[in-house]
């Protein structure tokens, strides 16, 4: 007997996946009667040059999203061609596989803008029927109007996979998919690498697989560790203005810390606030990694450690002192507290030493708890 399953194909980039994306394919099966919804992932888009993520992880936020819904097939037909895949070959290859199924293709209204452009046009509309989703006002309705195509409505936050990647929209994000985002730093090319010199992004780098070795012998989730090293320098190439702003909205009172300092908590204000990182450890690491606080945790002194014994570093003594944190942690942590507060003395004089190193400085090494 034949099976005329309902199957909506969708393809894209999905780099990365986000909630209109599920949303339209929730919308397929509740509304519009498809039994399946086939997620295409592409290996590389026609109409683009690269992914900015790897397979894999692109694979993981989509299992991540998908997750409770049985409707949902991945499948890694494009991605296991290790090329560019046209849609009229994708398609043309499900309907030889399933010839019983009755196929629809899956897109948003933007794409008719481009959609004639497409390899095989004619022959691809002709082979399937499109299900086009209203994304925005900005498309071209006489294509649609053209080929007969029903623009449906679904629930849109008009959100955008280019815009997700600059940080923008993410409270309307699954909040699964940007813990993951930001768990293995994706997007660092876009969220970091462009707003400091080349030099600083390299320390950056270091200092995250520094404190990711340091947390492995202190019994710290390596990752974790690499988060926070990674990203604790991440507004030090602010303007003075912009961390200004940023104390003044968050925190007025450390417009008091030396302004060399500032830029850890701007970092930490940042993190929480604009890349919705809700790990407050990580977030505490970055707060505390220039001159530290009363009782720090081991993340804490991980991260402060990192970077300043980094494997760029080269003061005088600094090898001294990465081997002290890696035989002892605290005793590490305290030896570099003192060598910093005696540095910051001796080149810059008593005034260069905030309410914050002093406190930090008499509860470890004066013992003033």
């Amino acid at each position: 007997m034949k099976n005329n399953k309902k199957i909506a194909l969708f393809g894209g980039s999905f780099d990365p996946v986000h909630t209109d994306h599920f949303n339209m394919a929730k919308a397929c099966h509740d509304k519009l009667g498809f039994e399946e919804v086939w997620i295409i992932p592409t290996f590389l888009n026609p109409f683009k040059s690269s992914t900015k993520t790897s397979n894999e992880e692109r694979l993981n936020l989509l299992n991540l999203i998908f997750k409770n819904e049985d409707y949902i097939k991945i499948d890694q037909f494009e991605m296991n061609n290790q090329r560019v895949t046209t849609t009229y070959e994708t398609v043309s290859h499900f309907k030889k596989m399933y010839p019983y199924y009755d196929f629809s293709f899956v897109i948003g209204s933007d794409n008719l803008n481009r959609l004639e452009e497409w390899n095989n046009f004619d022959e691809l509309i002709s082979l399937v029927n499109f299900i086009v989703f209203e994304r925005s006002n900005d498309y071209k309705k006489e294509v649609a109007q053209k080929y007969n195509l029903p623009i449906y409505h679904f629930e849109n936050n008009y959100l955008s996979s280019t815009k997700i990647r600059e940080l923008e929209d993410l409270k309307l994000l699954t909040p699964r998919v940007n813990d993951y985002i930001n768990y293995h730093l994706l997007y660092l090319d876009i969220r970091m690498k462009p707003f400091m010199d080349k030099e600083r992004y390299q320390h950056c780098l270091n200092v995250g697989e520094m404190a990711a070795k340091l947390a492995e012998l202190n019994n710290i989730d390596p990752q974790k560790a690499k988060v926070a090293g990674t990203l604790h320098d991440i507004t030090k190439r602010w303007s003075e203005e912009k961390q200004i702003s940023y104390l003044t909205k968050y925190e007025k009172a450390l417009l008091g810390e030396p302004k060399p300092v500032w830029h850890s908590y701007t970092g930490a204000f940042h993190l929480k606030y604009d890349w919705l990182i809700n790990d407050e450890e990580i977030i505490n690491a970055v707060y505390n990694h220039t001159v530290g606080c009363e009782e720090m945790t081991t993340l804490d002194m991980i991260v402060f450690c990192a970077d300043k014994i980094s494997v760029e570093r080269d003061y005088e003594d600094v090898q001294y002192f990465r081997e002290e944190c890696f035989k002892d942690l605290k005793t590490g942590f305290i030896k570099l507290l003192i060598n910093q507060y005696d540095v910051a003395i001796k080149t810059h004089g008593i005034e260069a030493i905030g309410d914050k190193l002093l406190k930090t400085y008499n509860f470890y090494v004066k013992g003033d708890n």
